[in-house]
């Protein structure tokens, strides 16, 4: 397996392994019933502001269509996962906010297992991670608004 280890690893290289870290830690996401996307709506909306708790703002997050995220929305629906509740000030509004049943499988999330050997890096490390990963992030997303 190529590791991109030392400060002359190719961005190709770097790239490369960015890209199996990924696919690794999404194929962590095929448990207790659910797909990694399902696991990724579980913890937007356990963690989102109320007022962030609709479908179009997880779809702004999750980079998708709307409709693609009403369907993922009505799958955990379904699943007894979520549930819709209106908002009485703006009837034209629902928010979607995780059922106990949500909160408890919650508990079993398999981003876990990845939090934690990221927690067993020093903490100026993980620093480092995080201001290179966001700096990543913005650069794609800002690359996918202009395709």
């Amino acid at each position: 397996m190529p590791v991109a280890a030392s400060a002359s690893a190719s961005p190709q290289a770097i790239a490369e392994v960015m890209m199996h870290i990924g696919h690794i830690a999404d194929s962590l996401g095929y448990t207790q019933g659910l797909k990694p996307s399902q696991w990724t709506a579980l913890r937007y909306f356990a963690g989102a502001n109320p007022s962030q708790r609709t479908v179009s703002a997880f779809a702004d997050f999750h980079a998708t269509t709307r409709g693609a995220a009403s369907q993922m929305v009505e799958v955990l629906v379904g699943k007894d996962l979520l549930v819709r509740m209106p908002v009485p000030e703006d009837r034209r509004v629902t928010r979607l906010h995780p059922t106990p049943k949500a909160l408890e499988l919650l508990r079993l999330d398999p981003l876990s297992d990845f939090a934690g050997i990221i927690a067993g890096l020093p903490p100026s490390d993980q620093y480092h991670l995080a201001e290179t990963l966001t700096t990543l992030l913005r650069g794609l997303l800002a690359k996918r608004q202009t395709a």
